[in-house]
């Protein structure tokens, strides 16, 4: 009977409405989307904890215990107060900033930080966490989400691929800790090829939890897409590989 008599007062307003009128009955609908997209925002929120722990845990030299326990807070809190500074550097201004520094060749002090603000900051953009409550989904901007999806597809390849001027790779994540400091030094003397030994194979036992965590972070990005009416954009390897600076 409830749903009757809504019916009955939505048919009202079409009928009697003009166009613009209409659009107010539309946005209606765009309600259950809004809700899911806040949903995305949670999934993403966990994702990203989750993948900080993890990439602190095989990168340990890479972070400060300081600034991973505010960082944390600052993701759950949804706040945008924390800022990070490299010594010689410009100012950093906004989250591809963050982003080129973490991929920088150049010695970088708390790489894992950088990292993990720079995606942070990325989402707070891009789904405009300062607004308390979004009531329609056509209160986001879409293209920034299109942003944010692309940049994480080559935030994820950059992340099992990039390696400093000595040739050591960023952030170790698919490769096992273990596995990379024992072959050094079985070969002290050698100049060793590390990719023949941690390629990205089963036989090699390497570790795949990171790339799922990436993975569903970009799965919620293109589902976000989807309830904003559009679709989401998958890259190809080309593409991705020839992306150099977040510019």
């Amino acid at each position: 009977m409830k749903i009757l008599i809504i019916l009955g007062i939505l048919y009202i307003f079409l009928g009697c409405s003009s166009k613009n009128d209409a659009s107010f009955v539309h946005s209606v609908f765009q309600t259950d989307g809004a809700s899911k997209v806040r949903q995305h925002i949670n999934i993403l929120q966990d994702s990203l904890i989750r993948y900080y722990i993890k990439l602190n845990k095989s990168n340990q030299s890479n972070t400060s215990k300081n600034n991973s326990t505010e960082i944390i807070q600052e993701i759950k809190n949804r706040t945008n107060i924390i800022r990070l500074h490299l010594a010689g550097s410009k100012k950093i201004v906004n989250y591809k900033d963050y982003l080129n520094i973490a991929f920088s060749e150049k010695y970088v002090k708390n790489r894992n930080d950088y990292l993990i603000l720079g995606i942070y900051k990325m989402f707070y953009e891009a789904y405009t966490l300062t607004r308390t409550h979004t009531i329609t989904t056509v209160q986001y901007d879409v293209k920034k989400v299109q942003e944010a999806n692309k940049m994480m597809q080559i935030i994820q390849y950059k992340i099992q691929k990039n390696k400093d001027r000595n040739g050591n790779y960023l952030f170790i994540t698919w490769q096992r800790p273990w596995q990379l400091e024992s072959l050094k030094k079985i070969n002290k003397h050698k100049k060793l090829n590390l990719e023949m030994y941690t390629q990205e194979q089963l036989l090699y036992h390497s570790n795949m939890t990171f790339q799922v965590l990436t993975q569903r972070m970009i799965f919620t990005l293109q589902e976000t897409l989807h309830y904003l009416g559009v679709e989401g954009t998958d890259l190809s390897a080309q593409t991705i590989k020839s992306f150099l600076l977040f510019l």
